[in-house]
């Protein structure tokens, strides 16, 4: 499958692949095994996605 979104990072941001936290599974509605993807914004905010939807772009 495909990823169905872009997200774009910005000067100074980053990003960060882990697994989640069961609390975040549920909230993201992903199987089990299915990593996030955390963007960090260089203002300080996090952004979470499933890594199995996403595509990270500049």
């Amino acid at each position: 499958m495909e990823p169905s979104e872009t997200v774009t990072l910005l000067k100074g941001d980053s990003a960060s692949a882990r697994m989640p936290t069961p609390a975040e599974r549920r909230e993201l509605d992903i199987g089990e095994g299915v990593p996030v993807l955390v963007v960090f914004r260089a203002d300080g905010s996090r952004e979470l996605y499933p890594a199995d939807r996403i595509r990270v772009g500049r």
